[in-house]
């Protein structure tokens, strides 16, 4: 009986088809993009160990620049009078660091690495543009 069943089910489905070879679909990648309001990036930065391996855009002013620290301040926008204001601080990492120095403006693609270095989060620069320099 159980094998009448069995042949039975198979006949529906192959009547019920076209025979052919099945097609792989495309595995889509989801990328996040850079937030959108400073608040969004500030809960990012805040709850790091949850984004790792997120890449966002960033907009900063490095404000100290040492053999082993290169912390920023950092905005969601461009708006180069609040980095100080508003900025969530954090860490850069990686060679494009080295590009940067003190009072400097830039714009970066970075990613979240789930390290911590004195109790910021730090970032992996992908690529960095410097975009002015605070002289005052």
């Amino acid at each position: 009986m159980r094998k009448l069943i069995t042949a039975a089910v198979l006949a529906v489905a192959f009547t019920g088809g076209t025979a052919g070879t099945a097609v792989a679909q495309p595995v889509v990648t989801i990328q996040k993009q850079s937030p959108a309001s400073e608040a969004s990036l500030k809960e990012i930065l805040a709850d790091y160990h949850h984004h790792v391996g997120e890449s966002l855009t960033i907009y900063g002013e490095m404000y100290n620049v040492t053999d082993d620290s290169h912390a920023a301040f950092v905005t969601a926008g461009p708006n180069s009078d609040s980095y100080v204001l508003n900025g969530t601080s954090i860490e850069l990492a990686g060679p494009g660091v080295g590009t940067l120095a003190e009072n400097d403006y830039f714009t970066a693609t970075v990613t979240i690495t789930g390290n911590e270095v004195l109790s910021d989060p730090e970032l992996r620069i992908s690529t960095v543009q410097i975009t002015g320099h605070d002289n005052s």
